[in-house]
């Protein structure tokens, strides 16, 4: 009888537990359902829950910002966060015990549409701007899988997920000719945990961050939500994710990341981003530092950024080399030279190839403005 009161009384407080591993907190919350979900990240300490404007702000020691949410209809919940990261943290699912939940609940779907900023360390004395490299992706989850979304210290991170449960799905997706071309009926009776997929910066399923900015009232400019307005915008989203599916042949190409491969391609990232000013350090010496085969962290890298890891790296030096040269900072010699290339038409090459323009006639042009 002790026992249980005592375990009764801790699992009052579970939500507030949290461990450290990976180089990350490990904050838990639950998602049983969407409703779960809301209670379990509100009722953290510092967090201010408004259940007028349905929305969520934290100010915490990890993490600043909050989220809104709305169910549409029955089955059908929208949750839009925006959070920036004072440290490293990891947002994992934390289920029910499977002896203690019911038959019936059979949990929910998770489509997201992710915009994962990251603020690189750039000495201030080359480079005064301070440049984001965005990434987008979006990830569909089974229900009761594990997840975690990963967050770098600097990081300014939006996503719009929408959960759905299993009479929704049936109701509204299986029964749709989009979802069946998609291969996504296929997924569904699969045993694929998860898909993730990284979207191009130009691609129109972009714009919906701006487009639930303002649905959402994510800035309380409205004094209402246009609900019908709001239901178009969220089965947009859904057919844009649709037909990228079925365009891109997403299921016949994904496979998905096991959980610890996800930290250590993620965290692959961040230190390649941090480390720009040197030359690209080697799939071998990556894949001994993160403890990752080179064949999966050479495949994995590009299912999930949706690039080859030295092109990756190049892109991002290119871009901030472009800074570096319209700063004046340093002479197209210099640059050359510290990132790594042989020598300077090298660069010159790669720079043309990524801006579409050479290095000498951008500073050319930013010395004609600046006199």
């Amino acid at each position: 009888m002790l026992q249980q009161t005592l375990k009764k009384w801790l699992n009052q407080f579970k939500q507030y537990f949290f461990t450290y591993s990976n180089g990350f907190y490990h904050l838990p919350y639950s998602s049983k359902t969407p409703e779960d979900l809301v209670e379990s990240l509100a009722n953290y300490p510092f967090m201010k829950h408004d259940r007028v404007k349905q929305s969520v702000y934290a100010n915490t020691p990890f993490c600043s910002g909050g989220f809104n949410y709305q169910k549409l209809e029955e089955g059908l919940w929208v949750i839009y966060s925006k959070m920036r990261y004072k440290t490293n943290v990891a947002f994992d699912l934390v289920y029910d015990d499977p002896a203690e939940m019911k038959i019936e609940d059979k949990g929910y779907y998770m489509l997201s549409l992710n915009n994962v900023t990251s603020q690189p360390i750039i000495d201030l004395k080359i480079c005064e701007k301070q440049l984001c490299f965005a990434n987008y992706s979006w990830t569909f989850f089974k229900p009761k899988e594990r997840n975690c979304d990963v967050n770098f210290k600097g990081a300014n991170n939006k996503y719009i997920t929408l959960y759905f449960n299993e009479e929704w799905l049936q109701k509204n997706l299986l029964q749709n000719s989009l979802f069946s071309e998609a291969g996504l009926d296929k997924f569904i009776m699969s045993d694929q945990p998860y898909i993730a997929w990284p979207v191009d910066e130009k691609d129109e399923l972009v714009k919906n961050f701006g487009i639930f900015d303002e649905v959402m009232n994510m800035n309380n400019e409205a004094n209402h939500i246009d609900f019908l307005q709001f239901k178009l915008c969220t089965l947009n989203l859904i057919f844009g994710f649709l037909r990228t599916c079925r365009d891109q042949q997403v299921f016949e190409k994904h496979f998905a990341i096991d959980y610890e491969n996800k930290f250590s391609i993620n965290k692959v990232e961040n230190y390649l981003t941090s480390n720009l000013y040197d030359k690209f350090p080697g799939i071998d010496f990556l894949a001994e530092k993160f403890k990752i085969s080179e064949s999966k962290l050479k495949s994995e890298f590009k299912q999930f950024f949706g690039k080859p890891i030295y092109k990756y790296f190049q892109e991002k030096q290119m871009i901030l080399a472009k800074e570096l040269i319209i700063e004046n900072k340093l002479l197209i010699k210099e640059i050359s030279y510290k990132f790594g290339y042989e020598n300077t038409s090298k660069f010159t090459a790669a720079f043309k190839k990524y801006h579409d323009i050479l290095p000498s006639e951008l500073q050319k042009q930013e010395f004609d403005v600046a006199i």
